[in-house]
């Protein structure tokens, strides 16, 4: 008879998610910080875009259920997103929202995406992370109360 195993553990999996944002985040020197004449703003959407960044990469490892075609993303992505944040933070007084949002997910982290189903993926998650809402006070990143900056 064939014997069958079962490990059953509350303990919650430790996410490359949170090392992501973490690593991304803690290679911004205070130069960079401060290369953006909107700082507040840039620091808050600089932390969406590192968000965004890893959650990317997080589904990766689910396969089939995280892009339906798995994709080369790399850092090359996110700091060419991070260069076009900041050039148009600094080039228009108010925040030009559509352009910042087509530039990354269409044209730079897009230009990868080959399936419809992950492009559209693609746009809602930028469309969370990069609206007006984000540079607010205690904006939520994710639906756990853990996740948020002020």
């Amino acid at each position: 008879y064939p014997l069958c195993a079962l490990a059953v553990s509350d303990e919650r999996p430790v996410s490359t998610q949170s090392t992501w944002v973490q690593r991304l985040y803690n290679t911004m020197t205070d130069e960079t910080m401060d290369s953006c004449s909107k700082k507040e703003k840039y620091k808050k959407l600089l932390f969406s875009l590192c968000w965004f960044h890893s959650i990317l990469l997080e589904r990766r490892k689910f396969g089939s259920l995280g892009w339906n075609i798995p994709y080369g993303f790399t850092e090359s992505d996110f700091w060419t997103s991070q260069n076009i944040l900041q050039l148009y933070l600094d080039a228009y007084r108010e925040t030009p929202w559509e352009a910042l949002k087509y530039l990354i997910a269409e044209v730079n982290y897009g230009g990868r995406v080959t399936d419809d189903r992950d492009r559209r993926l693609l746009r809602a998650y930028v469309e969370r992370f990069f609206c007006e809402e984000a540079i607010g006070v205690n904006y939520q990143l994710s639906e756990l109360s853990t996740y948020f900056y002020s």
